[in-house]
Parts: structure tokens; sequence; C-alpha cells
């Protein structure tokens, strides 16, 4: 009858033997499944430290590359205003053109490592900042503002009206600050590449790197 065997099953499931078996079969079950659980956090972990180290070695390389151009477009500008003898405004005419030189060859490399680490969304909107902003209306105006101061040899006052017209200074600045805002933006963009951040904290870091790039790139 079925009362004599509900009694029998309830009389097996007590029987100790029965009850380690079925406490092993759990525990085993139980246990693989929280070791998974930390093998994938430690696995989110060691990816999350991996994407901090490429952004923060990305960004290292994309300033570098900015800042010498911007340095030695400096160094030629003073040069050019103390009224330094032909030899030492060539020298620093040289070492602004090798500056140059070097940023072209290295750009793609960077701009190929932060494609690497933001969404295409992303990347192409740090991708226009970068061609738009910094190169089309802050380092080319400067190398054509030089260029241009060059071409007047010897007239100091040819060259100083030419710096001023172009505002050679604002730009000189406007360089640093551009750069750093991309750069911070890169920085907040590569976070949300990550599948451990929240919609609301992509949606914030998304949105205070297009303020950086707004505020402070032209």
């Amino acid at each position: 009858s079925e009362s004599d065997m509900s009694e029998g099953l309830t009389a097996w499931l007590k029987h100790p033997l029965v009850n380690m078996v079925i406490g092993f079969l759990l525990t085993g079950v139980l246990g693989t499944a929280i070791t998974q659980h930390f093998l994938d956090q430690r696995e989110q972990e060691r990816l999350r430290a991996q994407v901090a180290l490429d952004t923060k070695q990305a960004i290292q390389q994309f300033s570098k590359l900015n800042e010498e151009r911007k340095v030695r477009a400096e160094m030629l500008l003073q040069a050019l205003r103390s009224g330094s003898s032909d030899d030492e405004v060539q020298t620093a005419r040289q070492e602004h053109e090798t500056a140059y030189v070097a940023w072209s060859v290295e750009r793609p490399g960077t701009l190929l490592l932060f494609r690497d680490l933001l969404s295409s969304e992303n990347y192409q909107f740090v991708e226009t900042g970068f061609k738009e902003s910094l190169v089309g209306k802050v380092f080319s105006p400067i190398r054509l503002c030089l260029t241009t101061a060059l071409g007047h040899g010897e007239d100091s006052a040819a060259v100083n009206r030419t710096l001023e017209a172009c505002r050679i200074d604002e730009l000189l600045e406007l360089s640093s600050t551009c750069s750093l805002a991309l750069a911070a933006a890169v920085s907040d963009l590569a976070e949300t590449r990550s599948e451990w951040v929240s919609t609301e904290a992509t949606t914030e870091l998304q949105r205070r790197a297009r303020d950086s790039i707004g505020k402070r790139c032209p």
C-alpha cells in the first residue's frame, strides 16, 4: 500500500549510509559551484587589472607624444622671439621637425591601442576629438604659424606680428588642455567596455568624457 511504501522510503532515507551519500553529493555540487564562483571572480579581477594597465600604458604613450611635440614648438617659439642666432633657430627648427615626425609615425599605433580598449562608438568619439580638435584646430595651426614666422627670416617685427596674429600662446596652452581631456576621456570610456560596469555607471562615464572634451578642446 501507499502507506507501507511511504514508511519504507522514510526508513531508507533515515539510514546513515544514505544520509552520508546525499550529503556527499550535495557538498560536491555546492563546493563545485562555490569554487567556480571564486574562480570567475578572480578572472574578472585579473581582466580588470589588465584593462587598467593597458589603458595606463596607452594614455602615457599618447600624452608623451603630444607633450614632446608641444615642448619642441615652445623651444622654437622661444628661439624666434628672443632673436637667437640663425644656427640656434635652425637647431630648434630641426628638433621641432624631429618631434613632428616621431609624432606622425607613432600616432597610428597609439590610436590602435585606443581602438582595442574602447567600444566602436566610444572610439569614434575619441578619434573625432583627436583629429578634428587637437590636430585640426590646435597642432596644425601651431605648425603653420611657426612655419610662416620662420619664413620672415631675420625680420623680427614680421615674425612677432605673425605669432601674435595666430595666437600661438593660446594654441600651445590648448594643446595641453585638450590632450589631457582626451586622455581622461579614454580612461573613463575604457571602463565602460567591461561587463562588470552597470548601465548607470556607463552612462555617467560617457557623459563625463564628452563634457571634458567639449569644455577643454576647441
